[in-house]
């Protein structure tokens, strides 16, 4: 299990207890239960807040694999690349596009090496032939 899956789990069971304590909050003002109404809306409030981080986190999380596969893809698909072209193409600066660059070669998103400053030399992947 990747660390997105357990993210979204987490923020998936901390809303779900959140809904759960609004709905026994609600209930308990309904039955004019004030020491009811408190306790559920404190536990709705201590679940909400994190529930909301782990579902944002797990975004960027995912967010984050998205441009670390289409940096790959990219450098893959034209074999030799300029940092500039990379930073282009993913509409940052060129040093965050080479910190990009770096950390999907250093995952194993894509394998290669650096020439000079600006320059990236990707290794074609071999296809297997079909079976």
């Amino acid at each position: 299990m990747n660390r997105r899956s357990v993210y979204e789990i987490l923020a998936a069971s901390a809303l779900a207890i959140a809904g759960l304590s609004t709905v026994l909050a609600i209930a308990g003002a309904a039955l004019q239960q004030g020491l009811s109404v408190a306790a559920a809306s404190l536990c709705a409030g201590l679940f909400l807040v994190p529930g909301l981080y782990f579902l944002g986190y797990s975004r960027r999380l995912s967010s984050r694999e998205i441009a670390l596969a289409h940096t790959a893809s990219f450098a893959t698909a034209r074999g030799m690349i300029q940092i500039q072209e990379l930073a282009d193409e993913l509409q940052v600066p060129p040093k965050d596009a080479e910190q990009i660059l770096r950390t999907a070669v250093r995952e194993g998103h894509v394998r290669g090496r650096f020439e000079g400053a600006d320059r990236f030399v990707a290794e074609k992947r071999e296809r297997r032939p079909p079976e």
